[in-house]
């Protein structure tokens, strides 16, 4: 992992550890009345932040899958799919469960340790730490 920050003259060299990072994610199997910003947000909510979707949204030049940045968490799960539960109106006549697949483009490694992104728990610092006779 790369994390770049902007350099200034008192800038101190550490390994900083973060529990909220950004990645791209494909979204597929979306109801298309949910192909706006604002229904592409509420579905990505379920898992992350929404942060951007790709120009390709609003064109609709692509409706296999949509693509939207999100910032994840390490203290939460990266889920492949989850449930859209769609409420009784015209477009469903019904309630209606529709299944969203989730593709991550990057999987960071996570520590479920000290629930950060950059390591696994093989290589945490604080559970070798925890793990070594004092």
């Amino acid at each position: 992992m790369l994390i770049l920050k902007k350099w200034h003259p008192r800038l101190i060299l550490t390994k900083d550890t973060y529990s909220k990072i950004p990645v791209w994610v494909k979204l597929f199997n979306i109801p298309h009345e949910y192909w706006t910003e604002e229904g592409l947000s509420y579905i990505a909510s379920a898992f992350g932040k929404p942060l951007y979707a790709d120009s390709l949204i609003e064109s609709m030049k692509r409706i296999s899958f949509a693509r939207v940045c999100i910032e994840i968490d390490a203290t939460c799960d990266l889920v492949d799919s989850f449930d859209l539960f769609m409420g009784d109106d015209t477009y469903t006549n019904e309630g209606e469960k529709v299944e969203i697949f989730v593709e991550y483009q990057w999987k960071p490694k996570i520590c479920t340790e000290c629930k950060s992104f950059g390591h696994s728990d093989v290589t945490c610092l604080r559970l070798k730490t925890m793990q070594s006779p004092s």
